[in-house]
């Protein structure tokens, strides 16, 4: 299926349930990461909608939509939107070089974040998730040294890899781990713990907000 195809299909499957608002940042993701990769892969993208908005998402339902709009008749998808989305991207990137977002506080979020998160673990599941996020690092597009440094962050904590990753290397890392969350506990479940664990941090008061991350 030619790539206009595929986007239309994931379009079509996404207008239902988001706003223009909403649906131009999740194409993208899709385009970026997803639109090479093999069918399967539509899950991971779906973990990824999911952590990415704040409310939440008929995940199954939305499941179903998407890969009805790939199977069926491109009669009934909807018009490309590559001229919308060129649009989005360009003037999210104007709006991106004007603002400039201190690293150093992204990353405080993130470490009270991930501590959230592994404090409604019971001990066996904190280091089944370490280990997972551990082992699938090289998706995170960084050096060697920096991955072998994060790879003992997980397994053995301490602050100092995270204090060397910018703002979208912590939204990835940050998947990874929700990723190893729905693989232990279920996408219910590991929605349920990421909602809770981004309530928690925001009454902390902390200066970037954990939605942010998403």
């Amino acid at each position: 299926m030619r790539l206009s195809l595929r986007r239309r299909a994931i379009y079509t499957g996404l207008v239902g349930h988001f706003s223009d608002e909403e649906v131009w940042p999740l194409l993208a993701l899709w385009e970026n990461k997803y639109a090479e990769q093999p069918p399967f892969a539509l899950n991971e993208f779906l973990a990824e909608v999911v952590l990415r908005t704040e409310r939440k998402v008929e995940r199954a339902r939305l499941y179903r939509e998407l890969v009805g709009a790939l199977t069926g008749p491109p009669a009934q998808l909807l018009p490309d939107p590559s001229e919308q989305l060129t649009a989005w991207r360009q003037g999210r990137n104007e709006a991106v070089r004007k603002i400039a977002t201190p690293d150093s506080a992204a990353q405080s979020t993130f470490l009270a974040l991930s501590r959230t998160l592994l404090e409604q673990l019971d001990s066996p599941q904190q280091m089944a998730l370490r280990l997972f996020a551990a082992g699938n690092l090289s998706g995170m597009g960084v050096s060697a040294e920096l991955s072998t440094r994060l790879r003992i962050w997980l397994e053995q904590g301490g602050d100092d890899a995270v204090a060397s990753l910018g703002l979208e290397q912590l939204r990835k890392l940050l998947n990874l781990l929700y990723i190893g969350l729905c693989e232990f506990l279920g996408p219910v479940r590991a929605d349920r713990v990421l909602s809770q664990a981004v309530s928690r941090v925001e009454a902390q008061g902390v200066a970037f907000s954990p939605r942010r991350l998403l």
